[in-house]
């Protein structure tokens, strides 16, 4: 499998971006860590199912990142 790549981005009005075609997601640095989680993992749905729906992706990033930050995965400084 291809590793998803990702790069800190601010884009206007947005927390995150999925390219599919080029295995690549943009991420808001200024996120606090339980959204970044949360959010990391919804553009990487996207990119690596690019056919399930936003409801699904949308619950899939939450879900995960719950119990991420249960585990207290936390962003390095």
């Amino acid at each position: 499998m291809r590793k998803v790549r990702f790069k800190f981005k601010r884009n206007a009005g947005v927390w995150g971006l999925a390219f599919v075609e080029q295995h690549r997601i943009e991420l808001d640095p200024y996120l606090d860590d339980k959204t970044l989680i949360d959010i990391a993992i919804h553009e990487t749905t996207h990119v690596v199912a690019p056919d399930l729906s936003e409801e699904c992706v949308d619950r899939i990033g939450r879900a995960c990142a719950d119990v991420l930050w249960r585990l207290k995965f936390r962003r390095e400084e």
